[in-house]
C-alpha cells in the first residue's frame, strides 16, 4: 500500500507543478490549440515520468527517503503478544477510503457511458448533408466521439447551422478523448483540488478552441453568441455540450487577449525537470557505495530500496498484518527483564533481500543505506513508552533488544520486492512494544 501512496504523491506533485505553469503562462493566451496540448501534457507527462528508469530520475545525490514503518506489536509479560489495536492499520483505512471514492467516481462515469449508448439506440437517426444526427427530445445539443446528438426541430435554421458546425469541430478534433482523460484524472486524484481545476480548464478550453474556430471561419459573432444563449441549459456530462460554460465563453469571445505562440510549449521541459527534481527527493532507491575489493563483501549486494513497485510479501500477505502476526506469536518477554520491571519500545531495522532472506544490517551498512553519518544511525533502538517512564538498566534493555533480534533474524523467507520486474532489497523499520500488566 505504501508504494501506491508514494506513486499518488508523485503524480499529484507533478500535476500541481505543471498546472501552475498553465495558470502562469497559458491561461490568458488565445492560442487555444497550444493550451489544449499543454493541458494534455499536464495529464500525460506525470504518468510518463514515474515510469522512467530510476537512474534517469535520480540526479540530486543521496537524499534520505522515508523509511517504511510497520505497525507495532505489543508484548506483555503475562499474556499473549498482540498487534496494535488488533484492527486495520491507518494505511489500510486510507486505502479503503481512497478506493471507495475512486470506485464511486468510476461507477458514475460508467453510468454516463451506458446512458450515452442507450441514447444512441433510442434516438431517431437523421441524415443531413452526409452527417448522421441522433435526435432525442431528452438530450441537448452535444457530441461524443462520432455521435452528434441534435434535434433540428428544436432550433431555428441559423442556430442549427452554428450548432452543427460546432459539434462537427468537436467530432473532428476528438475532443471527447480529452474529456475522458480529464474525468479519469478526477477519479484517480479526487482528493486533490487541482485535479478538479484541471478538469474544468480542459472542458473550458475545448469550448474556447471550438468557438474560436467558428469565428475564424467567418461566422457572425453576434448571431453566434445568440445561438449560445438560446441553447443554454446549464447541465453537464462527459459529452461535449454546446451549452456548457456559456458565460465564460461569451466573455472570451469578446476579449482581445494576445495570440500566443507554439514556442511556449517549451515551458514543459523546465517544469518537467523541476518535477523530476522533486521525484528524486523522495526517490525509491538508494544506491550502496561499491564495496572495496580488500574488504569482506557485504551480504547485502546491490541497491537497497525503501519503496518499490511490488513490495515484499510475507506468508502470501501484507507485512502489516502477516509479519506482525508472526512476531506476536514468537516474541517472548525476557523473564529477567520482566522481573525487574523493564518496559519500552524496541525499533529494529531489517532488510528483505532480493532472495527473500531477512537480514539485520550492521551499523556501517545502515549508515551507507540511509546516507547518514555513522553516529546518526542505530540498527536496534530503544525508547520508553511514555516520557514519565523510568529507563531500566542497560542490561535489561539489551535483553529486550536481543529477543527482537532473535525473532526477526529467524523469520521465514519472504517473497522479495520487485522494481522494474527485478527482485531487489527492501528495508523496513519495525517496532515492538514491551509492556507489563
Amino acid at each position: 500500500m505504501n508504494n501506491l501512496f508514494t506513486y499518488l504523491l508523485e503524480l499529484n506533485m507533478a500535476m500541481v507543478i505543471l498546472y501552475a505553469g498553465y495558470k502562469l503562462f497559458f491561461e490568458r493566451d488565445r492560442n487555444f490549440l497550444v493550451r489544449r496540448l499543454y493541458l494534455l501534457a499536464t495529464i500525460i507527462i506525470p504518468v510518463l515520468l514515474i515510469l522512467l528508469p530510476d537512474t534517469a530520475r535520480s540526479f540530486t545525490g543521496r537524499l534520505s527517503p522515508l523509511v517504511i514503518h510497520l505497525d507495532q506489536v505489543t508484548v506483555t509479560a503475562y499474556g499473549q503478544a498482540h498487534g496494535a489495536g488488533g484492527s486495520l492499520s491507518p494505511w489500510s483505512w486510507l486505502m479503503i477510503l481512497y478506493l471507495s471514492v475512486a470506485t464511486l467516481g468510476m461507477t458514475r462515469m460508467m453510468i454516463q457511458l451506458v446512458r450515452i449508448r442507450r441514447a444512441v439506440k433510442q434516438s431517431a437517426r437523421l441524415e443531413m448533408d452526409g452527417v448522421t444526427l441522433y435526435a432525442n427530445p431528452g438530450l441537448h445539443a452535444s457530441s461524443f466521439f462520432s455521435y452528434i446528438f441534435m434535434d433540428p426541430a428544436r432550433v431555428g435554421q441559423e442556430s442549427f447551422n452554428h450548432i452543427l458546425e460546432h459539434e462537427l469541430f468537436h467530432k473532428r478534433g476528438w475532443h471527447s478523448a480529452d474529456r475522458i482523460l480529464a474525468e479519469l484524472v478526477v477519479i484517480i486524484h479526487w482528493f486533490n483540488p487541482v485535479a478538479w481545476l484541471l478538469r474544468r480548464s480542459v472542458i473550458e478550453n475545448l469550448e474556447y478552441l471550438t468557438d474560436s474556430a467558428m469565428v475564424e471561419k467567418g461566422t457572425d459573432l453576434r448571431h453566434y453568441q445568440l445561438s449560445l444563449l438560446n441553447q443554454y441549459m446549464g447541465s453537464a456530462s462527459i459529452t461535449n455540450q454546446f451549452n456548457s460554460q456559456i458565460k465564460n465563453r461569451i466573455k472570451m469571445l469578446n476579449k482581445n487577449y494576445k495570440q500566443g505562440s507554439i514556442w511556449k510549449l517549451a515551458m514543459i521541459f523546465p517544469l518537467a525537470f523541476m518535477t523530476m527534481f522533486f521525484f528524486s527527493c523522495t526517490d525509491k532507491d538508494q544506491s550502496l557505495p561499491a564495496v572495496d575489493e580488500n574488504q569482506e563483501q557485504s551480504i547485502l549486494e546491490g541497491e537497497v530500496f525503501y519503496i518499490v513497485e511490488e513490495m515484499p510479501t510475507f506468508n502470501g500477505g501484507e507485512p502489516a498484518t502477516e509479519f506482525r502476526k508472526y512476531i506476536a506469536q514468537n516474541v517472548r518477554y525476557p523473564v529477567e527483564a520482566a522481573k525487574n520491571g523493564a518496559t519500552g519500545k524496541v525499533y529494529i531495522n531489517f532488510v528483505v533481500t532480493r532472495e527473500g532472506k531477512v537480514v539485520i544490517p550492521e551499523k556501517e551498512e545502515l549508515a551507507k543505506i540511509s546516507g547518514k553519518a555513522l553516529d546518526e544511525v542505530v540498527v536496534v533502538a530503544y525508547g520508553t513508552i511514555s516520557e514519565n517512564d523510568p529507563r531500566p538498566e542497560e542490561k535489561y534493555i539489551d535483553l529486550l533488544k536481543e529477543e527482537v533480534i532473535r525473532v526477526v533474524s529467524t523469520s521465514p523467507d519472504w517473497s522479495p520486492g520487485r522494481q522494474r520486474g527485478k527482485a531487489v532489497n527492501v528495508i523496513y523499520t519495525f517496532p515492538v512494544n514491551f509492556v507489563l500488566q
